[in-house]
């Protein structure tokens, strides 16, 4: 698994939003913050907004506006920064995993 697949698969688990839904076009806030997590997290990681609008299937534009929605909730809402905090605590663990 690369780190783009560990971070949906993570994502997916700890908001409880379908991978499928996350990747599909729904408007919907339960699959928009779980997009958000996953933005937040891999451009923390170093992913370009380019790579992730691709492994996301939107554009270079919506990434951009998403990441810095996101940067505001982690600010602003403890939930928020809670889930972003478990799913980052994850993420580095499954990663040290796969390079070990």
């Amino acid at each position: 698994m690369n780190n783009k697949e560990i971070a949906l698969a993570i994502v997916s688990r700890i908001t409880g939003v379908a991978t499928s839904t996350i990747l599909s076009r729904t408007r919907k806030w339960p699959a928009v913050e779980a997009r958000q997590l996953i933005i937040l997290l891999l451009s923390r990681d170093g992913a370009t907004d380019e790579t992730i609008s691709w492994m996301l299937n939107r554009g270079r534009g919506a990434i951009l506006k998403s990441r810095h929605n996101a940067m505001d909730a982690l600010r602003l809402s403890k939930l928020f920064r809670s889930k972003f905090d478990k799913i980052s605590e994850l993420y580095e663990h499954q990663k040290s995993l796969r390079v070990s």
